[in-house]
């Protein structure tokens, strides 16, 4: 036989995880109805969601077979034991930190950083710092220092959650430049374990994706072309594990939506089939 003739080894199809937010069923359909916490897994569940996002509360052991993707914010080392524990005994299989406050100190958010990961590893609990506005990481350069901080003090890359909403509002990005802006530096990107796909455009961290008449709006389809950019990159990527990412639409408290937009909930299952397909192509 040939070298020509030879097959190569097969490698496993990478999945896409998507993880669906509680922040958009938070107070759904309205402050006064909210929907019970069955009522909300079980329509995450329907939605063909892989699991929930949320940050570690009691009501998630109610949540059956959902994959669960924790969330927490700090800025000081007295709550990583409590926040990761809590995300740990709840079943999470992975966790998003979002680091400190805009004006934090470099050094001091690279000890912190340090500090989380030492937990984690005790914990077997992988975890990411989030890139979100009013923390630490809310621009490219403060993350890329922390970034270079955490490898220079440890020999170890930071693992990252990107979520590029906040970076294009602080470049005020035009349509079309999207992803060519936005996956650099690749040491950022390379790094990143998790990835909140919330669209957005220059000017708005959060767009509405279907309009009065249920058809995409014109903004989200323009954002569609980072995804699809995105997808095509880590697909050749050489990595097997699951692509974990969370369509983070928000719907209360706060809101990110103008009182114009329209249902969060059905936005957010849109975007869900949307990067499935896209993932699928």
């Amino acid at each position: 036989m040939t070298d020509s003739q030879k097959k190569s080894p097969s490698i496993p199809s990478r999945k896409l995880w998507l993880f669906a937010t509680l922040w958009s069923l938070r107070q759904y359909p309205s402050k006064g109805r909210e929907w019970s916490w069955a009522k909300k897994f079980t329509a995450i569940r329907k939605a063909n969601f892989e699991g929930v996002f949320s940050p570690p509360i009691p009501a998630l052991a109610d949540r059956g077979d959902l994959r669960y993707l924790a969330v927490t914010s700090l800025d000081t080392s007295s709550k990583i034991e409590r926040d990761l524990c809590s995300a740990k005994k709840l079943g999470a299989l992975a966790i998003d930190i979002q680091l400190g406050d805009y004006d934090s100190k470099l050094a001091d958010m690279v000890k912190l950083a340090i500090r989380i990961r030492d937990v984690a590893l005790d914990l077997e609990l992988p975890f990411a710092i989030e890139t979100h506005r009013d923390t630490f990481t809310e621009t490219p350069e403060a993350t890329l220092a922390l970034f270079k901080g955490f490898r220079k003090k440890t020999g170890k890359t930071l693992p990252l959650c990107l979520d590029h909403s906040h970076f294009a509002i602080v470049r005020h990005l035009a349509p079309g430049t999207y992803w060519e802006r936005l996956r650099k530096p690749t040491e950022l990107l390379n790094a990143t374990t998790q990835f909140h796909l919330r669209p957005f455009n220059g000017h708005h961290c959060q767009i509405p994706v279907l309009n009065a008449s249920g058809r995409r709006t014109p903004e989200y389809r323009d954002w569609q072309e980072y995804p699809t950019a995105l997808f095509a990159y880590l697909k050749a990527q050489s990595i097997t594990t699951p692509v974990l990412a969370v369509p983070e639409l928000g719907n209360a408290a706060p809101s990110y939506g103008l009182s114009v937009f329209g249902d969060t909930w059905l936005d957010a299952q849109a975007v869900a089939r949307d990067l499935q397909k896209l993932w699928r192509k």
